[in-house]
């Protein structure tokens, strides 16, 4: 994975076959003690102990269309590479939690990538699901809820909104990022 976008989409991928109607996707930057907390959080099925242990491990998945699940792996290693660490929690049948630090102030840390294309598609696939984005960088925040967007009388189905989604998530994006320190090394 080359951007924490693309990691997005493979664990938020993960809720969704684990059955969540609920996907909260959070990405909270601190400039004081240059930390980015990337976290997804989901209502679904949820995995035992047992599992969660077994999620770093490349040649574990629970699915059974092939053999490895490198998707939690390569999140953990980029966060370690930048001193950061993945956390992971779940309890079967109440969702689960996925949280990975990435420290800002290391030259490894992953750009955001394309969050509106990505988002866009996940809010266009997926309109059972209720998602909740919030990027906050320090005191500032953009929150996106397709809840809230439906009782606006947004069509978030519909052929034409899905360019007009992309653009005002990506320019509320590019607004906050302007408020980040300039002693990181976190991208668009």
């Amino acid at each position: 994975m080359i951007d924490l976008a693309m990691h997005m989409m493979d664990i938020v991928q993960n809720s969704l076959r684990a059955g969540a109607q609920r996907i909260e996707i959070d990405l909270m930057v601190n400039s004081r003690d240059h930390t980015l907390l990337f976290r997804i959080k989901d209502d679904g099925a949820g995995m035992d102990a047992e599992t969660v242990k077994k999620l770093d491990d490349p040649f574990f998945t629970t699915r059974t269309t092939r053999k490895v699940g490198l998707g939690v792996p390569f999140l953990k290693m980029t966060c370690e590479q930048t001193d950061g660490r993945l956390k992971v929690f779940s309890e079967k049948g109440r969702g689960s939690e996925m949280e990975a630090i990435y420290h800002t102030d290391h030259p490894d840390c992953l750009p955001l990538g394309d969050m509106g294309g990505y988002l866009a598609l996940l809010l266009r696939a997926n309109p059972h699901v209720c998602f909740r984005f919030t990027c906050r960088i320090d005191e500032t925040e953009f929150i996106l809820d397709s809840d809230e967007l439906k009782k606006q009388g947004i069509e978030l189905q519909h052929p034409r909104m899905l360019g007009a989604v992309r653009e005002y998530i990506r320019e509320n994006l590019r607004e906050i990022y302007k408020k980040r320190s300039s002693h990181n090394f976190l991208c668009l």
